[in-house]
């Protein structure tokens, strides 16, 4: 009596196990498609803001035992990412990321040490070197600051100028970060630019920078701990891919 064995493989051409293989690859192949188009459509998603020539200024202004002190510096380094809302509703109510109900906007800028400079007329190279090597600027050349959490704190009107927020950050100086937060206005410019501008107060010690005590010309200098820092910030839309 003879045995017949029943051919499992509905399709002899191919091997048992080669379907398996590729339906692997195909697998791996739609993975990377979706991963792409995912990047893509995200990438579109985005608005981003970048820094325009001329479009900043940062003032800090201290005390000292002669006379108050102010430093000034004019490039603020950096992008804003933010959903397509932000543009479209002025009003912002829509816009999840600045409502509490998604991640905050994508915000990280740097200030070089090196451009900020004192106003004084007399000593003035003297003063930035004191300045520079206060904010141990060999090692660490720029100030970062890295947004973290960004809400609108009142009604914003029907123009969308001006928007208020409450915010709250990554601050890096001389090494040291430290977790601050700062109210900050948006005022919406011609041409698709954004301003924003905002007022803090600090203290040197908190990141680890002792308040300089400089021997000049008219004597020894004493600075006080608690500095001001000013700023004001203009984006415009960008339109690279």
């Amino acid at each position: 009596m003879t045995r017949t064995t029943r051919n499992l493989n509905p399709n002899p051409r191919f091997p048992v196990g080669t379907l398996t293989t590729a339906a692997k690859r195909l697998v791996l192949w739609l993975a990377a498609v979706v991963v792409a188009w995912s990047s893509d459509s995200f990438a579109a998603e985005t608005l981003r803001y970048v820094s325009k020539p001329g479009g900043a200024k940062v003032t800090i202004e201290g005390t000292s035992t002669v006379h108050d002190w102010i430093t000034e510096g004019k490039i603020i380094g950096g992008a804003f990412e933010v959903e397509p809302s932000f543009r479209t509703d002025l009003t912002l109510k829509t816009v999840q990321s600045v409502q509490g109900k998604a991640p905050p906007p994508n915000l990280e800028v740097f200030i070089p040490v090196t451009s900020l400079k004192s106003t004084v007329l007399a000593g003035r190279e003297k003063m930035d070197e004191v300045m520079r090597e206060a904010m141990r600027a060999a090692e660490n050349p720029r100030i970062t600051y890295k947004l973290t959490s960004m809400t609108v704190k009142d009604p914003v009107p029907e123009s969308g100028s001006p928007a208020k927020f409450s915010t709250k950050g990554q601050l890096q100086v001389a090494g040291v970060t430290n977790t601050i937060e700062m109210d900050v206005t948006m005022e919406r410019l011609d041409g698709d630019r954004l301003k924003f501008s905002g007022t803090k107060a600090l203290k040197m010690t908190d990141f680890k920078i002792a308040p300089p005590a400089p021997r000049l010309a008219m004597g020894l200098i004493k600075t006080g701990d608690e500095v001001t820092i000013r700023f004001e910030w203009i984006v415009g839309l960008s339109t690279a891919p």
